[in-house]
């Protein structure tokens, strides 16, 4: 077959002819020619080289950039295109020395290493969906509270945790415990013309509020309960809130945003029933079960209390600092408008109809269920703030992982055990009263009652299992719950 109507002789002339080849005394002089540059010209190429965008035009370059890319390969392929460095602190040849040139991400900092060192797996664990939380205040689309509950026994480290977002005041208002008057004093208040009151809500304004002793506000009877989760829920409805008082009349603030993490001990059904009542705005996180093996005092006791703590604030002031200043603040971030992934919209709404079946009510043997849209959006938004915090405005596969571990937290804590043990992948039959005994470690007639729960709330369906001496009644998840494909089953 003849690829050329030359001969390879010709072919072969032609190929030398073409190339260029220079002495070694020519290629010396070229690079002491291309060396010889003032600091005029030095400048004038780097201002060339550097993007340039303004107003509306640099934030939609940088949106654009943005979409469709995971965390470091956006850094890595941004950073390059402009001269910047792939990790934090390597040298900028293009960008100023003070600007960051891509959106922060955990990839690139310490602080999984630091509060995994110091709080464990099982502390990461709870801080990742925190994180998350609190990113969500960078969105410009979201009017209400996003809220999450570490709940966990005491004595675990569930406050030591929250110790390590001291420091951040622009971003954070910390305190030991709250009651829904704390937003709203009895007192004068600036809504009616008066300064320099205590009251805690305008305090709050784009900022995350941090309760180290969340446990007071599920605690009481049940109409105390009511009362306040009432007043909390229109307060985190972002919609303001105001009080009438005998001695200084109507007193209150109209629309400020804020969000809230904090920390409580398990929680009892009756705090569950009256919360969902008013309407569920809250997610939890359950701290892991810990495995104390050898030597586990001496890690405990290692460094003190005080370390763990600098060593975290420290670890996340710098991420959040420089988040925070990247975005410009609050409300600063435009979500993408582009479809979501098939591999994250399924999970999220298989996650979410979890959640609603399982902290759902049943009275009589029928099941009182709420709609899932509250949940999920809810889900949707923590798995947006796992996306910011790793640099991106566009959810991928691993953003949803962090709302596995929350969607198995977020409901009634004397369910938790049978609903994932009916949700684990691995099981691949009926769940029978024997394992639930086993697994659970309580009575026989007690793991009868949680097959008959999880069924009569709609996550399973009974059916006979045949046992030595004749059958038993278990229980299967039915396919609409089964846990998704995608995401990997969290250990508790």
């Amino acid at each position: 077959m003849e690829f050329s109507e030359h001969s390879n002789d010709e072919l072969a002339e032609m190929y030398e002819l073409s190339k260029t080849t220079y002495s070694d005394e020519e290629v010396k002089e070229m690079r002491r020619r291309s060396m010889q540059r003032s600091d005029e010209e030095f400048a004038e190429m780097r201002e060339s080289a550097r993007m340039k965008y303004t107003g509306d035009e640099a934030e939609q370059a940088r949106q654009k950039a943005l979409r469709g890319q995971t965390d470091e390969e956006f850094a890595r392929r941004y950073n390059r295109a402009r001269g910047g460095p792939v990790r934090p602190g390597e040298a900028n040849l293009v960008a100023a020395p003070d600007e960051l040139v891509a959106p922060p991400s955990l990839t690139y900092y310490d602080v999984r290493e630091v509060i995994s060192d110091e709080f464990g797996e099982e502390g990461w664990a709870v801080m990742k969906p925190l994180l998350a939380t609190h990113a969500t205040l960078l969105l410009d689309d979201i009017e209400a509270s996003r809220a999450m509950m570490v709940e966990g026994q005491s004595g675990v480290g569930k406050t030591m945790l929250l110790k390590t977002f001291g420091g951040l005041n622009e971003q954070f208002c910390r305190r030991s415990d709250i009651t829904p008057a704390s937003f709203v004093s009895a007192g004068p208040s600036k809504s009616n013309g008066t300064s320099g009151n205590n009251d805690l809500l305008p305090q709050l304004e784009d900022r995350t509020l941090a309760v180290r002793d969340a446990n007071t506000l599920f605690t009481g009877s049940e109409q105390t309960i009511r009362s306040r989760w009432g007043k909390l829920a229109r307060i985190m409805d972002g919609d303001g809130y105001y009080r009438q008082t005998a001695t200084h009349g109507k007193a209150g603030y109209d629309d400020i945003r804020f969000n809230f993490i904090g920390a409580t001990t398990p929680l009892n059904p009756r705090a569950w029933r009256m919360m969902g009542n008013v309407g569920q705005r809250l997610l939890f996180v359950e701290w892991p079960e810990e495995d104390y093996e050898d030597d586990w005092l001496r890690s405990v006791v290692d460094g003190g209390e005080r370390r763990p703590i600098e060593r975290g604030r420290a670890a996340i002031q710098e991420f959040l600092r420089d988040l925070w200043g990247y975005h410009d603040g609050a409300e600063s971030v435009a979500w993408t408008d582009e479809p979501m992934y098939e591999e994250v919209e399924a999970p999220l709404e298989r996650l979410a109809r979890v959640v609603a079946h399982a902290r759902g009510s049943v009275q009589n043997g029928k099941a009182n269920i709420e709609a899932p849209k509250r949940i999920g959006k809810l889900l949707h938004d923590l798995a947006r703030g796992h996306a910011l915090i790793h640099g991106r405005t566009r959810l991928e596969p691993g953003d949803v992982e962090v709302c596995g571990r929350v969607a198995l937290s977020t409901m009634p804590s004397k369910r938790r055990g049978i609903v994932r043990a009916l949700l684990d992948p691995e099981k691949a039959g009926p769940l029978t009263p024997n394992e639930v005994e086993d697994i659970l470690d309580m009575s026989r007639p007690t793991a009868r009652d949680r097959i008959d729960e999880v069924a009569a709330l709609g996550l399973g369906e009974k059916e006979e299992v045949p046992v030595r001496g004749g059958t038993t009644t278990g229980v299967r998840v039915k396919p609409e719950f089964s846990w998704p494909d995608e995401l990997a089953y969290p250990e508790f």
